[in-house]
């Protein structure tokens, strides 16, 4: 398998955008996905009823692997309830699933996210929140590291700020990181996606070689097919 096609999509905050989101669903052919998956924020603020929605819709339209990191706003004191609730869900907190096509095998790690810059609410609520980010970070280059697969970096806060126009640039840093971008960099992962710049006006970069998506629902309205090459990258976003 030298190529293949994934969807993906994130910040859907059920329900808020829901009815958008199906809409989107039915507008998207997903035959032909290898995987559908979901760079955080399933829900708005904790509502952990409101992901079967969601994965309702998927279901009736797709019956391939369902990959979802968590968001900002799948609170983390919430992830058991999530994995309990969906356990037919893949989820990924700073952890890896190997995704098997064929004759090949795709690892995508998946992760909320590094920022670098708390935001006010983490600095004030969380105190050893800068620790938190420099132990994923660690995490993160450790995964990417060791992967013997061709890999998929699914993150939910922005992986690169070049993503971020449209965003204020005052905030960049509480969006996401250049750290991580210095790991793609680095590693070289065939895809990298994230979500969570809400405003942004650019979905799709070319970053030294690696392509890297800004999949958030709420930017653009739309579910990604994304078409990779597992020898150059990219091959067309459909």
């Amino acid at each position: 398998m030298q190529k293949f096609v994934i969807a993906a999509t994130a910040d859907i905050h059920s329900p808020k955008y829901l009815t958008d989101f199906i809409k989107a669903l039915d507008r998207t052919p997903l035959s032909d996905c290898v995987a559908f998956i979901i760079a955080g924020d399933v829900v708005y603020k904790g509502n952990v009823g409101a992901a079967s929605h969601v994965f309702s819709a998927i279901r009736r339209r797709y019956k391939g692997p369902l990959i979802v990191v968590f968001g900002n706003e799948d609170y983390e004191d919430l992830e058991d309830r999530f994995r309990k609730l969906y356990p037919e869900v893949i989820w990924l907190s700073d952890e890896y699933h190997d995704l098997k096509t064929n004759d090949q095998v795709i690892r995508i790690i998946g992760t909320r996210g590094v920022l670098d810059r708390p935001t006010r609410w983490q600095a004030k609520n969380i105190p050893d929140i800068e620790k938190r980010y420099s132990d994923r970070l660690m995490k993160l280059e450790d995964m990417l590291k060791r992967s013997p697969h061709p890999t998929i970096l699914v993150s939910h806060y922005s992986v690169t700020y070049r993503t971020l126009s449209g965003e204020d640039r005052r905030i960049w840093p509480e969006l996401g990181s250049r750290k991580v971008e210095v790991l793609i960099s680095r590693y070289k992962p065939i895809l990298a996606i994230h979500a969570h710049a809400h405003r942004s006006k650019v979905f799709s970069i070319d970053f030294n070689g690696v392509p890297i998506y800004n999949v958030s629902f709420a930017a653009f309205k739309r579910i990604f097919r994304i078409e990779v090459s597992l020898k150059r990258g990219i091959l067309s976003f459909i």
